[in-house]
């Protein structure tokens, strides 16, 4: 069975009518490679919060990998209105052990290694990967789906996340380097 993926999405659009969602890329993979996913919103800091302490239960342990949908900042997410710096994101406390988070937001990693270091230390998650660069959204997606599904196919350890990054870089290369794609290792860092 593959590693399910939360993916918790903001508002990419202002207004009542929304075109962009996340959902049909989540579709296609569980459609084609029998991907389970959870996907949900948040427009404000307390319904991620909300999500994100519910996915760090036990019960999701088969939900490893979250992808968070979001503008970006560097080293920051845009949720609704605020934008918040890797640093505050405490939703997380210290229970991310086995797990991955996928920034699928502009030049969130971008950020100062020292941040992105004591991000990882503090949640104790095994590894996070993201956006250097501001990434066109449907280029982006394209590459999401190859992470999403690399990502599924093992156990989240720091050794199989490393294999990941080799196996993304060798099937597109040219679309990592373009959107300025990183992972990060708590073990690296």
């Amino acid at each position: 069975m593959r590693n399910g993926v939360l993916c918790l999405e903001g508002d990419w659009e202002t207004g009542l009518r929304r075109r962009r969602s996340l959902v049909p890329v989540l579709q296609l993979i569980q459609s084609q490679w029998n991907i389970p996913f959870i996907h949900r919103t948040a427009s404000t800091r307390a319904e991620f919060r909300v999500v994100i302490q519910e996915w760090l239960k036990a019960k999701y342990n088969t939900y490893p990998i979250l992808y968070l949908g979001f503008h970006g900042h560097p080293g920051a997410i845009e949720i609704g209105q605020e934008i918040i710096p890797l640093k505050d994101l405490f939703e997380f406390g210290a229970k991310g052990r086995g797990r991955i988070i996928h920034f699928g937001a502009c030049e969130t990693l971008s950020a100062p290694k020292k941040e992105l270091a004591m991000f990882l230390k503090k949640t104790q998650l095994v590894a996070m990967c993201g956006f250097k660069a501001e990434v066109d959204w449907l280029h982006s997606c394209a590459l999401e789906i190859l992470i999403l599904d690399e990502l599924s196919r093992r156990t989240i350890t720091p050794a199989s996340v490393l294999t990941f990054n080799k196996n993304l870089k060798r099937m597109a290369g040219s679309l990592v380097r373009e959107l300025g794609f990183h992972l990060w290792t708590r073990s690296q860092i």
